[in-house]
């Protein structure tokens, strides 16, 4: 099976870093291809222009695109690891989206209406937060919001069949054991779905 993993934090030292390895240890265990596309060390370009638009438009996809769309057509499984900042993906990850995701290669018209052209790749999601569950993201409907943007108005959206999605709260002011024991957590979610 081959993972592609698109993982979308500024720094080499984070706790999002730890998550990547984790999903790339798993899979390569289990002998599993690991693609890793680290998007701020890459410099990924994040900014859909109209010269992307006119390129579509011309049945050329632009070069950085082609790459990307590529190694999201070769992988049985996509895994989106990424901090949760102001209640939304960075932006990085979102101009991913707008730019790789486009019409016709994520998804297209038939006579019944959309239609998802990436049915039958698997998504996994683990997402960061600086905040508590309970006081920032529960009872203020934020969670749930952000499931029914991101699960379904994305990844659904084209054809994702979502296995995993993890959020782990309280980042920043974890522990060092308290953060291994949620890669250990995400450890046994992993093992269960790749």
């Amino acid at each position: 099976m081959q993972i592609l993993t698109v993982l979308a934090h500024p720094s080499p030292k984070s706790f999002n870093q730890s998550v990547a390895q984790m999903v790339r240890d798993v899979a390569l265990q289990k002998d599993h291809q690991v693609t890793v596309c680290d998007l701020y060390a890459e410099k990924f370009n994040p900014i859909l222009t109209d010269e992307d638009f006119e390129s579509f438009n011309r049945a050329i996809t632009p070069p950085d695109i082609q790459r990307m769309q590529d190694a999201v057509k070769a992988a049985n499984v996509v895994a989106f690891i990424h901090p949760i900042w102001w209640f939304g993906v960075p932006a990085i990850l979102k101009g991913w989206i707008d730019r790789v995701f486009s019409y016709g290669f994520a998804y297209g018209h038939d006579s019944r209406g959309v239609k998802p052209l990436l049915a039958g790749k698997k998504a996994i999601i683990v997402s960061t937060a600086g905040g508590a569950e309970a006081q920032s993201y529960g009872p203020n409907g934020f969670k749930d919001a952000m499931l029914r943007i991101y699960d379904d108005g994305i990844f659904r959206f084209v054809g994702f069949d979502i296995v995993l999605h993890r959020i782990f709260y309280e980042v920043p002011a974890k522990s060092e054991s308290e953060r291994r024991e949620m890669l250990e957590v995400l450890r046994e979610d992993l093992q269960k779905v790749l």
